[in-house]
């Protein structure tokens, strides 16, 4: 009787055909439905179990100054790339810095989908899902999706929750300088506060406030403004 071998190759056609419908699927319902929660809710609630503060702000109603802010801050060439930056991170490479060059995208495809720390796996799947999101989202609804579901405090995800506990107004009413201080709490939200900057942070300030100008009058806001 013939013995009768695996076929590798097509197992592995059908486990990649299969990966790529799964990971789709959710992508695909992004565009028309606000998730409800993200795995950097479950790990950081742990599973529910701590109450936390998860409140969704529409993009056309989170007003332009924070927008410009976050845009600014986290990701100036957000129009232009397609899910990485790779001017970015040439420059992380060239310098040796031991900073991230994350985008927006990978930071959705990060805090929606999986799990903090670093590793070459994490960081491989977030650059396939960043991807994923540029092709099947647009812009609007990829910044969208990242303003409500950003940690700004600890167990708070969202900007407008940060925004009315530090400055008792609603995000869409913040000046400059407010949305400015909101964005640079986002790279370490537990330890840093709008209400209590760094005096480096603040030295920022000035200069980041007139990138927004730039930003929003030379074109490269014109994809979500």
């Amino acid at each position: 009787m013939a013995q009768k071998f695996v076929n590798f190759p097509r197992v592995f056609k059908y486990v990649v055909i299969f990966f790529i419908c799964i990971s789709l699927i959710p992508i695909v319902l992004l565009r028309f439905l606000n998730p409800p929660f993200t795995s950097f809710i479950i790990s950081e609630s742990n599973f529910f179990k701590k109450k936390y503060l998860y409140e969704w702000t529409p993009l056309d109603k989170a007003g332009k100054n924070i927008l410009l802010a976050m845009v600014t801050t986290e990701d100036a060439r957000f129009c232009s790339h397609i899910g990485f930056d790779l001017t970015e991170l040439y420059k992380v490479y060239a310098k040796n810095e031991k900073r991230g060059a994350s985008t927006i995208s990978q930071q959705v495809a990060k805090n929606l989908f999986l799990w903090s720390g670093r590793s070459y796996i994490r960081k491989g799947l977030e650059a396939y899902l960043a991807l994923l999101l540029e092709i099947f989202l647009p812009k609007k609804r990829i910044l969208e999706i990242y303003i409500n579901i950003v940690e700004t405090a600890p167990l708070s995800f969202g900007v407008n929750s940060l925004s009315l506990a530090s400055f008792d107004r609603t995000v869409d009413k913040l000046n400059r300088d407010q949305a400015l201080k909101l964005a640079l709490v986002l790279p370490n939200p537990k330890n840093r506060s709008p209400l209590n900057l760094n005096k480096k942070h603040l030295k920022r300030i000035p200069k980041l406030k007139k990138d927004m100008i730039f930003l929003e009058n030379d074109g490269r806001s014109d994809c979500f403004l």
